[in-house]
Parts: structure tokens; C-alpha cells; sequence
């Protein structure tokens, strides 16, 4: 039974009334019935369960009579186990097994009927996490439920046994549900501890194995020299007479499996089973992911303060992100620094392929699927940074690839919960992508097949955004966002292998979706890149593109070491613009006149607009092309009237170029222009102007991700909500605005939102 304490305090918690707290008391910690109740408060058995039914409201359990008492037991009990946790950790000190961490098990508890029990003990002193499946578990093994078979399944490592004792402890102590044996058999062959690898020495991998154990516990051994068929039959008889909670660990490595399902399936209904087992199950199942972060975290420190290792909260933050919130991997970690082993050792460890986290994380589970499609699919997967299609995972895995049979793999991963799937597409987790890594480096030509396979088919998917007009945004641009980190990963590997016709293909096909979102640190990486293989193959159409290319990026960033290497790029493409085409020739003057516009060279900025102009009138562009130029013309002009102090010519210019934008639907010109003439609004003290201009373009901006435009926009509005006295909006605008351009290293940008954030 429960504390009184610890009941009244939880009727107090839930603002029973006198009446109400009484009947709770009397039922839930003394067990009375309803007719002793009413005895000893003088009052009617009707009334006490009209009293103990308003008491079930407050604690918000519904459902039938006796479904309620039952689950509003196995809540009580629940909180006073983590009241116990909480205590022992606060205290620092060893429970008996009813308050948590008696690692003996069950000698000295008083119990008022004994219970048949070998439970291993508890490898843990404070359990931590799992809340939603402890409490699940207890509402399945409650009688009131259905549920025959359970089966908690998940990863090597992942905590399906402890998760199991700790239910079956809290069943013992608590007599909630009410067993009256509880038993535990386990054909698992070695312990992860936290000094490494351990085998048991005693396990049960056949029917027989189990029966034994089941015989040896109610101490009926005799029955060992009878047939199994006929232990079977007198252990079914035996059990069909006591409540009995029967714990099989690690199902996989059962060696006659369908023989114990048999067994398991055909037990009278007074046994409840739980099986744990890393391949996903048809039976009731409670499925494990990763430990949360929080609890994690929780764990690795729990296990720090015991084994007195001193970790910093970054330490345990790598501790967490290197074993993937496996929790046996987090205790090993701890065990071996306590060992001796330095963190930055402790990580090689955990990250070895043959050492103790692989093998007892995935080899038994990987081994069966040796030169098998599974692992073929295991090892594709290990390309992918981010999750990826079927369709595109069996593209790169097979040659030739049978739907059925790719199905048929990827299920059997996610059985084995090697895979996760979310909604259409799968993943790893990072501890089954460091075993999955090995295995492709052990066979090099594999490796080599599908390499190959991957680039090829980013190239094919690359080719949908070829020829995009680089003026506009671009809407389809959704699908290359999803495949951004996996198309990423393609292009480094090509530059570490100095694949340079790929790396051209893929440049010339990404690179404004790569401006436009921001990733600016990619863009000058991997152009510096491009620009030097294109002179060492004596390409100078793509050297010239790619120096252009990145002299748009340094520009917009504004700071001096980067407009001085700007300039001398688009002096080199300008050497060679006799290579390209006029379009190229127009964008790299365009990109003169801004250059010079940040340089504060006014005049020289003029001139080059002027060379645009000429070569503008030349070219035989069509009319849609040549208008787009026009409105370019029109934007420049009108920066350089701001930047001379003529607000009244550049805001005629900016209307101008709005019109013009706005006949051929170019959106972004748009947004831009809008920008430019709602800071001149502004300066001019045009408030509502300066207001409804931003609230127009900035939606368009956000719609289609334009980092840059939109961090321009937030910050003219910073300053207008300044201007208007609203601080809280402008301190919230100015911070985004700024920390947008920290991201795209644009400093002058960002120093001024952060000067508006301190006044």
C-alpha cells in the first residue's frame, strides 16, 4: 500500500473536499471496501462511491468502474516511484528495493503475500525517462485490459530491457497489478556495461531452456526428465492457477523462435507476457526510439555523479550527440571515462565499428542480412545526410531495382529499427550510421557502384532547375530545399575527388537557389574552388562565370578585404569576357556599377552604367529580356542618386523601375524597388507610406525565402517602429534582421540593427 503522507498529499494537490479525501484514504491506502468504508464514516456504500467517483474526476480518469480504480492506482504509483527517484537523487544515497535502488532485488522487503519472482537486478540507481511507456505498460498488464502478449521493441541498446525490470520491480513492490509470480527469462548472450563488454553465463535460448527455468522457479524440477510436450502441458496447468507476469528478453536470438511463440501464445489468460525484441512485432507493441534529449542529458549526468566523473554541460552535450540517445552507449561512455579514458578517447570508442557499442548495438541484428538486399539498402542509406525517398534509395542501392524486393528491405529494416521512416522518406541515427560506414568501406567496389550512382542521380535531379532566369525567384524551388543537405553532400565529395566536370554541372545549376536562401559560407567555399579547377582545365567560359559568380556574393557582403577581392575578379571575368555571352556581359557590369556604388565611387559607378546602356542597345535580346535589363538600369540609377543625397530624383527613378518590374512580373525587382522607396518614405517622415510599402513586399520576400531581402526589409521596419515609438516591435525586427546578417557576414548591416537594439 501507499503512504498516508504521500496520498494525502496528492489529495490535497487535487483539491479534494473532506468527504472526498476520506473515501480516498480508506481505499487507496488501507484497500478497504466500499461497506467498510461506509461503517467507519457512518455513511452509506452508495455514497462512498458516489464520493470516490468525484474523486476520479478530479483526477481526470475516465472509463468503466473498475478500469478507473485500477488506472487511477497505477498513477498513484507511478508518482511515488518518481517521488522515490527524486528523493534518492536529492539524498545520494541507496533505497531499498521499494524506494528504487535496492540492486539486490527483493530479500528484506515486507511483503504481506510472497511473490514468486527471479528478477535480475536493477543495473541503474535512478531510472530515468520513459514516462508515457511506463505508464502504458502498467495499463497493459492490468487484468482489465485485453492485451495477452506485449512486446517492447526497439535497438540494440536502446533501454527495452531496463524498461521491462523497472515495470516488473514496480508490479513487485506495489502489488499493482496484483501478480502473484513474476518471472524473467533471457536469451540475451552479453551485458554492455559500463567497463565494457560482459557474456552471461546463464541464458535461455530454446523453449526448453525457459520451461526449465519456469520449473526451477516454482520448484518443480522433477518435470525436467519428462518430454517437452509434456512439461509444456503440466507448466500451462500450473500457470492457469496463479497470476503470473513471464518476461522473455531478446526474442532475436531464440534460437527455436516460432516454437516460444507457440508456447506463448497458447498460455491461459492469467499470464501476462512482455517480450523485447528489435525486430517490430504483430503483438501489442510499445515501441523505443532514442532516449530525449532531456532525459539524456538527465542520464549522463546521474551516471557522472556516481562513478564521480566531472563533466561540463558541453562534455555531456557531446556524450549525447555522439551515441544518438542510445542509453547503454551513454553509460558505457561514462564507465570508460571513470576507467580513465580521456572524452575525446571515450568518443573514438563509441564510434568504433568493432568495438563494444557494434557489437552488442547491431551485429546480431546485421549478421542474418549478409549479402541481402536489407543490407544493401543499410549501407546506400549511409550516403544520405538527410532521409531520402524509396525511390531514390533503391535507385542508388540497386542497378536494376525490384520494387518487391526494395519493400520487402526496407521493412525488414525498420523491423530490426535500423531505419526510422518519416511520413515518405527514411534515415539512420547516427550510432547505426557509424556501424553502416564500416560495412560500406569493406567492400570498395561496392562503394565505388554506388558513389557513381549517387552523383548520377543528383545530376538527373539537379537538371529541372538548368536555364533557370537567375533574376527571378523561383517557386520550384520546394524539392531542391527537401534534398538541399543530401545534394550538399554530393557536391563536396566531388570536390574532394576533384570531379570537375560534375562539380561544373551541378555549380551552374544550384547556385542562385544557394544565394537566394543564404548560404553564403558554401557559395564563396565552393566557387574558390570552381574558379581555380576551371583555369587548370583551361576553361576560361566557366572560369570567368564562376569569378562573376563570386563577385556577386563578395559585394553584397560589403566588407573591404572582400570588395577589394570582388573587384579583382570582375576585372579578370571583364579580361575575358570575349569568351561569353552578352547576357554575361550585361550581368558583369551590373555588377561593376554595384561594386563601385559600395566602394562610395559615384562616378565610376555612372560610367559603368553607361557601358550597360550601350551594350544593352547592341545586344538582340527579346523584349522580355530587354525589358528586365531596363528595370536593372533603372535600380541602379536610383542607388546612385540615394547615395549622392538626391532623395527626390531617386525616388522618381525607383517609381520608374517599380512600373517597369511590375509590367513583367518580376517579383523580386519588386520587393527590392519597394525597399529602396520605403526608406526614402521613411527619411522623409512618410510614415504610412513607409508602412504599406513593407507590409506589401515582405510577404512576397518571406514566400520565397530571400534571406537577404528579407533581412533588408525587417530592417527599415526596426527602424520605423523606432520612429513610431513601438520598442518591443522594434527590438524584436532589428534582432531578426541582425542576426540575418551575421549569417550572410554582411557586418555594416548587422552593426547597425545591433546599435538599434542598445538605444
Amino acid at each position: 500500500m501507499l503512504p498516508t503522507d504521500f496520498l494525502t498529499e496528492m489529495a490535497h494537490n487535487q483539491e479534494l473536499s473532506r468527504d472526498q479525501e476520506e473515501v480516498f484514504l480508506l481505499r487507496m491506502g488501507e484497500g478497504k471496501s466500499y461497506e467498510e468504508i461506509a461503517s467507519e464514516l457512518d455513511t452509506s456504500a452508495d455514497a462512498c462511491l458516489k464520493r470516490m467517483g468525484q474523486v476520479y474526476k478530479k483526477f481526470n480518469v475516465s472509463g468503466s468502474s473498475r478500469g478507473k480504480e485500477n488506472r487511477l492506482r497505477i498513477f498513484l504509483s507511478n508518482q511515488w516511484e518518481q517521488r522515490k527517484a527524486k528523493i534518492s537523487a536529492e539524498n545520494s544515497q541507496e533505497l531499498p528495493v521499494s524506494q528504487e535502488t535496492d540492486s539486490s532485488g527483493i530479500e528484506g522487503l515486507e511483503t504481506q503475500t510472497p511473490i514468486v519472482q527471479n528478477l535480475p537486478a536493477r543495473e541503474y540507481s535512478t531510472f530515468v525517462g520513459r514516462e508515457r511507456e511506463l505508464g502504458r505498460l502498467m495499463e497493459l498488464l492490468d487484468y482489465g485490459h485485453s492485451a495477452h502478449l506485449i512486446s517492447v521493441d526497439g535497438i540494440g541498446g536502446v533501454g527495452k530491457t531496463t524498461l521491462v525490470v523497472e515495470v516488473a520491480y514496480r508490479c513487485f513492490v506495489n502489488k499493482v497489478p496484483a501478480f502473484e509470480a513474476i518471472m524473467f527469462t533471457s536469451a540475451k548472450q552479453n551485458h554492455l556495461t559500463s567497463i565494457g563488454l560482459l557474456p552471461r553465463l546463464i541464458y535461455q535460448r530454446t523453449l526448453r531452456d525457459i520451461c526449465r527455468e519456469i520449473a526451477r522457479i516454482f520448484e518443480f524440477t522433477e518435470i525436467n526428465n519428462l518430454s517437452l510436450h509434456e512439461q509444456i502441458g503440466v507448466i500451462r496447468h500450473k500457470l492457469s492457477q496463479i497470476k503470473t507476469l513471464l518476461i522473455v528478453d531478446n526474442l532475436e536470438t531464440i534460437e527455436d523462435k516460432q516454437e516460444v511463440l507457440s508456447f506463448l501464445y497458447d498460455l491461459p489468460p492469467t499470464v501476462k507476457v512482455i517480450i523485447t525484441t528489435r525486430e517490430q512485432t504483430l503483438f501489442v507493441p510499445i515501441r523505443l526510439n532514442s532516449l530525449p534529449k532531456e532525459h539524456s542529458l538527465r542520464l549522463i549526468q546521474n551516471e557522472a555523479k556516481e562513478k564521480n566523473v566531472n563533466l561540463t554541460n558541453a562534455e555531456s552535450q557531446q556524450i549525447y550527440e555522439a551515441v544518438s540517445g542510445v542509453p547503454a552507449a551513454m553509460i558505457y561512455a561514462i564507465g570508460q571515462m571513470a576507467a580513465g579514458y580521456l572524452l575525446e578517447d571515450v568518443l573514438i570508442l563509441i564510434k568504433n565499428p568493432q568495438g563494444d557499442i557494434a557489437r552488442f548495438c547491431f551485429t546480431t541484428s546485421i549478421n542474418p542480412l549478409r549479402d541481402k538486399p536489407p543490407l544493401y539498402l543499410l549501407i546506400a542509406l549511409t550516403l544520405f545526410i538527410s532521409s531520402v525517398t524509396k525511390e531514390t534509395l533503391a535507385s542508388v542501392a540497386f542497378d536494376k531495382p525490384d520494387p518487391i524486393v526494395i519493400s520487402q528491405a526496407l521493412v525488414k529494416l525498420q523491423q530490426l529499427s535500423l531505419i526510422h521512416r518519416q511520413q515518405e522518406r527514411y534515415c539512420l541515427a547516427a550510432l547505426t550510421r557509424e556501424y553502416a560506414w564500416a560495412e560500406l568501406y569493406t567492400n570498395p567496389q561496392f562503394e565505388q557502384q554506388l558513389r557513381q550512382r549517387w552523383v548520377n542521380w543528383y545530376l538527373k535531379f539537379s537538371e529541372s532547375f538548368e536555364d533557370k532566369d537567375w533574376k527571378q525567384w523561383n517557386l520550384s524551388y520546394e524539392s531542391l530545399e527537401i534534398e538541399w543537405e543530401n545534394l550538399q553532400a554530393v557536391l563536396e565529395w566531388c570536390i574532394a575527388n576533384n570531379r570537375y566536370s560534375d562539380v561544373k554541372i551541378l555549380w551552374n545549376r544550384i547556385k542562385e537557389y544557394i544565394f537566394i536562401r543564404g548560404y553564403w559560407d558554401e557559395h564563396l567555399e565552393w566557387s574558390a574552388w570552381l574558379i581555380e579547377a576551371a583555369k587548370q582545365a583551361g576553361d576560361c567560359f566557366t572560369a570567368a562565370l564562376a569569378m562573376c559568380d563570386r563577385a556577386v556574393t563578395l559585394v553584397r557582403i560589403r566588407q573591404d578585404v572582400y570588395l577589394q577581392e570582388a573587384q579583382k575578379l570582375l576585372q579578370e571575368s571583364w579580361d575575358l569576357r570575349h569568351h561569353q555571352t552578352v547576357s554575361f556581359e550585361l550581368k558583369l557590369v551590373a555588377n561593376m556599377v554595384i561594386l563601385h556604388v559600395h566602394l562610395g565611387q559615384l562616378q565610376q559607378a555612372q560610367e559603368w552604367l553607361e557601358v550597360k546602356q550601350q551594350l544593352l542597345e547592341k545586344a538582340n535580346l527579346d523584349e522580355s529580356e530587354y525589358q528586365g535589363e531596363q528595370v536593372q538600369i533603372l535600380y541602379y540609377q536610383g542607388q546612385i542618386f540615394y547615395r549622392q543625397g538626391d532623395l527626390s530624383q531617386a525616388q522618381k527613378t525607383f517609381e520608374q523601375a517599380l512600373i517597369e518590374a511590375q509590367k513583367i512580373k518580376w517579383q523580386k525587382a519588386t520587393a527590392a524597388i519597394n525597399n529602396w522607396l520605403a526608406d526614402i518614405a521613411l527619411l522623409n517622415g512618410d510614415f504610412p507610406t513607409c508602412r504599406k510599402l513593407l507590409e506589401f513586399s515582405l510577404p512576397m520576400a518571406q514566400r520565397h525565402k530571400d534571406k537577404r531581402v528579407i533581412a533588408f526589409h525587417k530592417a527599415t521596419l526596426a527602424k520605423l517602429e523606432t520612429a513610431c515609438g513601438n520598442g518591443f516591435q522594434a527590438h524584436r525586427l532589428a534582432k531578426e534582421a541582425a542576426e540575418s546578417f551575421d549569417s550572410l557576414k554582411m557586418n555594416a548591416e548587422a552593426q547597425e540593427m545591433y546599435a538599434l537594439l542598445t538605444n
